[in-house]
């Protein structure tokens, strides 16, 4: 699971990242507050690093509907919600994967602008 979203905090805005990696028994957590960053962000690629780890996702499908969300009050701005598609992960520790398989059943929100 890996969630990245631009948190507006007053008016201090940040990036906030919240990621589980659940494997072999182990979790492996990549956050915020633990020191994780956007490493890499384009239109249906994402990549998080923390320390020696790293986090990627991948959207393969550019199947997607459109979604109203908030924006200054009003259901103004649109994101892209694609509850079924294919999709990459990638999860590495000091560049050795540990974890990497594509799914048929991967769920993306996503909204970029550059």
């Amino acid at each position: 699971m890996l969630s990245v979203a631009e948190i507006p905090l007053g008016p201090v805005r940040f990036t906030g990242i919240i990621g589980v990696v659940w494997l072999g028994g182990k979790e492996y957590r990549l956050a915020t507050y633990l020191g994780a960053r956007v490493s890499e962000r384009t239109d249906g690629r994402i990549t998080v690093q923390q320390g020696g780890l790293s986090l990627s996702a991948v959207r393969l499908e550019r199947n997607g509907q459109p979604l109203h969300a908030p924006q200054y009050g009003a259901m103004t701005r649109i994101i892209r919600e694609a509850p079924a598609c294919r999709a990459y992960y990638r999860f590495t520790c000091n560049g050795a994967p540990l974890l990497s398989f594509e799914s048929e059943q991967a769920s993306f929100e996503y909204e970029y602008s550059q």
